[in-house]
């Protein structure tokens, strides 16, 4: 996989899909299995649309859940402005599966990325999400 946080279609059922999400900024990476139910990816597409519209935007979307009483791992991903520029960065905190140990493994990637790479993103994600395979990336810097 290139630099980037890479959402891949693995699994659905009538209403959930598993994707597999891995976080790499070329230093550092981290990967769960997440589950999330039908329409969600969309959902997260739009929640993050226009970011940023000024350099104090800030955006945030968690797929899967964290703990320990949930099935899968998560994902948070946090996008914010590193200054009044406008330069763009992304904060992902990644949880894996609590199923094979009483504690999860996690990481926190951090990436900066450009907006247009952004836009790509939010435009393959919904697609993900109606063709039920392949992958969207958001390319990182």
């Amino acid at each position: 996989m290139a630099r980037g946080f890479q959402v891949t279609y693995l699994y659905n059922d009538t209403d959930i899909i598993e994707l597999r999400i891995i976080a790499d900024n070329g230093r550092f990476c981290g990967t769960a299995n997440v589950y999330v139910g039908m329409g969600e990816l969309s959902n997260v597409a739009e929640c993050l649309r226009g970011f940023p519209n000024d350099s104090s935007d800030t955006r945030e979307v968690t797929l899967g859940a964290f703990g320990q009483k949930f099935a899968g791992g998560a994902v948070r991903l946090r996008l914010y402005c590193t200054d009044l520029a406008g330069h763009t960065t992304a904060e992902i905190a990644i949880e894996a599966d609590y199923a094979t140990s009483e504690v999860a493994e996690t990481a926190t990637v951090f990436a900066k990325f450009e907006p247009a790479a952004l836009d790509d993103f939010l435009k393959e994600l919904p697609e993900l999400e109606n063709r039920l395979s392949g992958d969207a990336t958001l390319a990182i810097i």
